[in-house]
């Protein structure tokens, strides 16, 4: 039997201490609607985990949210979600800050320096995430 890896769709880091993961944590089922995740957020000031969706219909959403990001513009995903949100405001400079709220436990806002072929790879991300729970 294959052993079932995580997969992260999102993972920033500045390689500094600040980072962000959303990580599928579920084992693969087929035309789920939705994937148990992980938020996972690190900065000098705190460590936090939190319990999160991943919801394969809005998997359409994060790769427009890719594009508006790779243009230099804001971004936010899921949009109008109840549960966690994240939104992303790249600078010029190549910083970017991130804000992740959770109506119910956390809202943070982090700003780090990724690495300049970020979204290429979250790009890959999200086609490893569909690829592992079928939602082409």
């Amino acid at each position: 039997m294959d052993e079932w890896v995580p997969v992260d769709l999102i993972h920033l880091s500045d390689g500094q201490g600040v980072s962000l993961v959303l990580r599928a944590v579920e084992r693969y089922e087929a035309r789920r609607a939705r994937v148990r995740a992980e938020c996972l957020i690190s900065a000098d000031f705190m460590n936090a985990r939190l319990e999160a969706n991943i919801w394969l219909d809005r998997l359409e959403e994060w790769e427009e949210a890719l594009r508006r990001l790779s243009a230099g513009e804001d971004a936010s995903w899921p949009q109008g979600s109840r549960g966690l949100e994240l939104y992303f405001h790249p600078h010029d400079n190549g910083w970017l800050s991130i804000s992740v709220h959770d109506p119910d436990r956390l809202t943070v806002a982090l700003g780090l320096e990724p690495m300049p072929e970020w979204i290429d790879e979250h790009e890959a991300n999200l086609q490893r995430l569909r690829d592992a729970y079928g939602a082409s």
